[in-house]
């Protein structure tokens, strides 16, 4: 692990913004200006869980011309791996956090003519810097945000507030769905696509846009969350002079377990979109499923490369290169 690519930053305040989601601000313990970040960007927050150390993704939601503080804002999500329960029910203001410097997987396409913004939930937490951006920029965009509850989602006032008509609220209670095909249809040459939000609104906007022959190029998501499949156990073989065997337990990732071993990987997004913790397969006695988004369909067929930030094994162990 490089340590120059990780910070110790102070938890600075906390911020209820909508039931169940609270934002927390992050700065450096000195004062000292934080590194740049560009709209889209994230943090991976290192957290320290009964002697399990997670790594989380967030996006960072502040000004990105804000060289003070970093801010995310947290879904509470009790049944989930943990992250979100330890913030919010145990960080406290003045606790200290080691962080990943600002990765950007979702950057602003600066060749788009215009920019259509479609958030669903909790997605919506990489478009406030990016409408941020657009805004002071004077480039054109639209959001278009999928909510349950107008009332109870975070953000809606504020966004409104803003940007006015550039902003769409879509509340399933109040009967207004989002239209992902209209929506599409209705879209300027030049436009660019960005989505964020459940796995199936995702696929849903992707499905549609490839169906009405938008460019590969003009669509942009978010994997804000690792995709996994599973929740069974499987063994990880080390090969050396003396052979390691790693156990997954069934609420982890093999990433994660390979890390809680002392094994170090080379990592960045943790979601199955950059390749960088990409090994080598020796042999494999079960069924890897494959959920990251760099391997094609030869390579997986292979079965010699995978990615243990999101991929699994069924019915046996792995044996990788590391």
């Amino acid at each position: 692990m490089d340590a120059k690519a990780f910070l110790r930053l102070r938890l600075a305040g906390i911020e209820t913004v909508a039931d169940g989601v609270k934002s927390f601000a992050f700065e450096h313990p000195q004062g000292h200006d934080l590194p740049a970040f560009s709209p889209g960007s994230h943090l991976v927050l290192l957290l320290d869980i009964g002697g399990r150390v997670r790594r989380n993704a967030y996006s960072l939601t502040g000004d990105p011309d804000d060289r003070r503080r970093y801010t995310i804002s947290v879904l509470h999500q009790p049944d989930g791996r943990g992250g979100s329960k330890f913030l919010h029910e145990h960080l406290r203001v003045g606790d200290e956090l080691t962080v990943r410097w600002p990765l950007n997987f979702f950057p602003i396409d600066r060749m788009a003519r215009r920019h259509l913004l479609i958030a669903g939930g909790i997605g919506i937490t990489p478009f406030l810097s990016m409408a941020s951006e657009l805004d002071r920029e004077g480039t054109a965009f639209e959001l278009h945000y999928a909510v349950r509850s107008a009332g109870a989602a975070p953000f809606v006032a504020q966004l409104r507030a803003l940007y006015g008509s550039r902003v769409r609220i879509h509340d399933s209670t109040a009967g207004t769905r989002l239209d992902i095909s209209a929506l599409l249809r209705g879209q300027w040459i030049g436009t660019h696509v960005y989505v964020c939000g459940s796995p199936k609104m995702m696929d849903a906007v992707i499905e549609t846009a490839e169906a009405l022959g938008w460019p590969p190029s003009c669509l942009h998501f978010e994997l804000f969350k690792a995709t996994t499949v599973g929740g069974i156990p499987f063994s990880v073989v080390l090969p050396g002079k003396e052979t390691r065997v790693i156990a997954v337990s069934s609420d982890q990732s093999m990433l994660d377990a390979l890390e809680d071993a002392g094994v170090e990987i080379d990592s960045m997004c943790r979601v199955g979109a950059c390749g960088k913790c990409r090994l080598k397969v020796r042999r494999c006695s079960g069924r890897i499923v494959h959920n990251d988004h760099v391997l094609d369909a030869a390579e997986r067929a292979e079965g010699t490369a995978m990615m243990p930030c999101v991929s699994r094994v069924f019915g046996g162990e792995v044996e990788v290169e590391t």
